[in-house]
């Protein structure tokens, strides 16, 4: 199923291995409300700032977005 184009958009690819670099693909209204939801996160660190989405097979699902002080 193909996505009408003002939908946000977002697939995120894992790392396999150590140092290997996450990769984000998305349109732009996929990065304007994965945008939104790092401004929340950092906005409300107390809260997650939340990113509602659609994948390359047109699933709903939500990218959360935690504010940490710790590097674990």
């Amino acid at each position: 199923m193909d996505l009408p184009k003002e939908y946000p958009f977002i697939h995120i690819y894992a790392q396999k291995k150590a140092r290997q670099p996450v990769i984000i693909k998305a349109n732009t209204e996929g990065l304007c409300v994965l945008l939104n939801a790092i401004v929340t996160a950092i906005a409300y660190p107390d809260n997650n700032g939340i990113a509602e989405v659609f994948d390359g097979d047109a699933e709903c699902y939500q990218v959360l977005v935690q504010q940490t002080s710790t590097h674990k």
